[in-house]
């Protein structure tokens, strides 16, 4: 992963310049913060600190114990030691520094930008009482690095894409009525297994979201999958670091039945009405909320019930990856609505149809790269619904 670990300090650096900041100080242990596996690829055992400038030196301060994989990560440009305490090592590199604005990884808003706790926050205003006051937030700059995916990411992105889709089909070539959730589920683990990936969202083998009924993000149950159910999957894998997220909805065919019920066809076809609505409005520069309220009023303009949750968020290192967000000016999304559409980000496309009056309910979802005039699909959309024989 040096390869990414290089790009994205790179990018570091250039955000730094634009923004005219002098010094980002991000401060871990224990692999506390979210930004130091983004950014360098590294784990934190003791109290690390990573000091980037705007200039691109980069610097790493950290226990005798913990410095070699830091040294050897080819990375900094300087790794240096403290015995027991960081204090004084810590001020006098940044006196060297000799920065007007400092940021930290606090963030109100998203929680991927949040990895300063608060004790921490005040441990750093202590022991660098003089800088305190020049301490703002890196939200801004933490964001767009998650958001703009670099070649290597993108790469790693499709192979999850690709391996996700390959256990999907080895699960369709298998499903039959009379399976339970759990046995789907297991499917999914088994496959995972296969591959040598863990699962996006909990980064182990844990059973993805498989549902016939009690639609809601929770693990498969023993409900049993008989003719004339839908089936709802939600999974995703972790490859080296990066995620894919991608759901799929199946019939079960009847005796005699070779198409699923005009009813179901009808929501089907309503939703993809929406990713096509949601699709054509994804662009670079467009916000956040307006590709959300194409597919919303889609839906609503066919009779269907409102979407209960965004049409979209980003993927990366995390299933939902924090920044950005498809979705509606609700206050439960703070500013992720509020937020630009950029080149390079990888969203999902998921406006689901939920529905539990005993009528279909419908969730297709879909990996999209933003490209520099429009978006393209990464996974291969599911265009028709799954149809499953006995």
């Amino acid at each position: 992963m040096a390869t990414i670990a290089e790009q994205k300090l790179q990018q570091a650096a250039e955000y730094l310049r634009q923004e005219n900041i002098d010094l980002w100080l991000i401060f871990a242990s224990e692999e506390s913060d979210p930004a130091v596996s983004l950014l360098t690829g590294l784990k934190t055992v003791g109290k690390t600190f990573f000091l980037l400038t705007k200039e691109g030196m980069r610097y790493a301060l950290c226990t005798t114990i913990d410095s070699l994989e830091s040294k050897n990560s080819g990375l900094f440009d300087e790794v240096l030691t403290y015995p027991q305490e960081p204090a004084e090592k810590l001020n006098e590199l940044v006196d060297r520094i000799n920065p007007n604005r400092i940021i930290l990884n606090y963030s109100e808003e998203d929680n991927l930008c949040d990895g300063l706790t608060t004790g921490r926050y005040r441990y750093l205003a202590r022991i660098l009482s003089r800088y305190a006051d020049r301490f703002e937030s890196s939200e801004t700059i933490l964001q767009k690095i998650r958001a703009h995916k670099t070649s290597e990411e993108l790469a790693a992105i499709r192979k999850a894409v690709e391996i996700t889709e390959e256990i999907y089909q080895s699960v369709f070539d298998r499903l039959r009525p009379g399976l339970t959730e759990y046995e789907i589920g297991q499917m999914f683990v088994d496959g995972m297994t296969k591959y040598g990936v863990v699962a996006a969202a909990s980064k182990d083998l844990a059973m993805p979201i498989v549902m016939k009924e009690k639609i809601a993000h929770r693990d498969p149950g023993s409900a049993v999958l008989e003719p004339g159910d839908f089936l709802i999957m939600d999974f995703g894998v972790d490859y080296m670091g990066y995620c894919s997220d991608i759901a799929r909805t199946a019939y079960f065919l009847k005796p005699g039945e070779t198409d699923a019920p005009e009813r179901f066809r009808y929501i089907f076809d309503s939703q993809q009405a929406a990713v096509d609505a949601a699709f054509a409005m994804l662009k670079p520069g467009v916000y956040g909320w307006e590709v959300d309220a194409a597919a919303r009023q889609t839906l609503l303009d066919a009779g269907l019930p409102e979407i209960t949750h965004a049409t979209g968020h980003q993927v990366g290192r995390q299933e939902h990856d924090g920044g950005t967000m498809l979705a509606p000016k609700w206050p439960r999304y703070g500013k992720g609505p509020y937020g630009i559409v950029e080149k390079d980000m990888v969203v999902t496309l998921e406006p689901t149809v939920l529905q539990s009056d005993g009528d279909y309910s419908c969730l297709c979802e879909d990996d999209v790269l933003v490209t520099e005039n429009g978006a393209e699909f990464i996974s291969h959309r599911q265009k028709h619904l799954i149809l499953v024989h006995w």
